[in-house]
């Protein structure tokens, strides 16, 4: 199974990339640090078997713990309204 790491995850845009993701069969992991997002918007997935919520600011530096053992590919994705246009970058991180 994939996982994707949505940024910006209980956002509007966010929150519909999550639901939309986990619908495809993917893992998610959600991550926001609400000052724009609202729980609300997420709630519903906690406790769904392929979410994950992380609250962290994305500016500031996030410590994982554990190790990749083989290569793999994860993608992220980030939702924004940049001057009244949707954009959403995907970014492939390959490990």
């Amino acid at each position: 199974m994939k996982t994707i790491l949505i940024t910006g995850a209980a956002g509007f845009l966010g929150s519909h990339l999550c639901d939309r993701f986990i619908s495809e069969g993917f893992s998610v992991i959600g991550m926001d640090n609400f000052i724009t997002g609202d729980q609300k918007n997420i709630q519903h997935l906690f406790g769904h078997s392929n979410f994950t919520f992380v609250e962290h600011d994305v500016t500031e530096f996030l410590n994982v713990q554990g190790h990749l053992s083989e290569r793999s590919e994860e993608s992220h994705y980030h939702a924004e309204l940049s001057e009244a246009s949707l954009v959403i970058r995907k970014l492939t991180v390959l490990f």
